[in-house]
């Protein structure tokens, strides 16, 4: 016996679960629970602050422009600015050197007099031999570069005639099948390609030939022309449908009147 239609005698009421298992879902745990700082290498502040983003833009693109001139068959370009800072160097190296020969001859008046002589001479010797290698390099780099925009320009005026070569032969080309179409093209001026004919090598097409139709390749069949009648009467109209041609056929092949006026019915 089925106790549902019974109301609750005992009302279930709420109790205090203690030492109960609990079920999470992944996606509500805690994932990450300690903050993380740049390492070495992932572009923190300090070495953003350190790089020359600039100098690096400008590198890029030089690096960019490169690859396309190097793939259109030119020299690569300078690099800007890479003189000037070897120049820089150079200066502050011997701004460095006079200021230490200057301490040296404070301390010791006569022998650095005389150190300061030579270092002098010696100076100037190295002044004069550095002078003389970057002149020499100078020159190295001018007859390179001289070098280097002769055979650009040789290249230049190779790929030039190369062009206007290919123009000329394709511009002779196209007049010579625009007067080919011309000649040929005019069935008044080629009658033999008008007619349908095998123009030999060598003919002149131009010239008046036979006038001899060439026959097509259904003129020898047996069923051709077969629905075409000629008509020994022309047709006229009649308004009366007893005169008509139809009507004069109709009763010629089907009905037959006799001398006795007899309508004799044909099967």
């Amino acid at each position: 016996m089925s106790t549902a239609h019974r109301p609750t005698w005992d009302p279930a009421q709420a109790k205090d679960v203690k030492g109960g298992s609990r079920q999470f879902s992944v996606r509500d745990m805690a994932m990450h629970t300690k903050l993380k700082f740049r390492q070495v290498g992932q572009t923190s502040v300090a070495e953003v602050k350190q790089r020359d983003l600039r100098a690096e833009l400008a590198a890029a693109e030089l690096e960019a422009k490169n690859k396309k001139r190097k793939a259109e068959g030119l020299p690569p370009l300078a690099v800007e600015g890479a003189p000037a800072a070897d120049e820089e160097a150079n200066k502050r190296r011997k701004l460095l050197q006079e200021s230490l020969n200057l301490d040296k001859d404070d301390d010791d008046e006569d022998e650095g007099s005389r150190a300061a002589e030579d270092k002098g001479k010696g100076k100037d010797k190295d002044a004069d031999d550095s002078d003389s290698d970057s002149d020499s390099d100078d020159d190295d780099d001018d007859d390179e570069t001289a070098e280097l925009l002769r055979e650009l320009e040789k290249i230049k005026r190779e790929r030039a005639e190369e062009k206007a070569r290919i123009e000329r032969e394709q511009s002779a080309s196209d007049a010579a099948s625009r007067e080919a179409e011309i000649a040929t093209g005019n069935p008044l001026l080629n009658l033999a390609a008008a007619l349908g004919q095998q123009v030999p090598t060598g003919v002149n097409t131009t010239v008046p030939g036979t006038f001899a139709v060439k026959k097509r390749w259904d003129d020898d069949l047996i069923f051709k022309n077969q629905a075409v009648s000629t008509k020994d009467k022309p047709a006229h109209f009649v308004n009366d449908l007893l005169r008509t041609e139809f009507h004069k056929k109709f009763m010629a092949k089907f009905i037959k009147v006799s001398s006795l006026s007899q309508f004799c019915v044909l099967n």
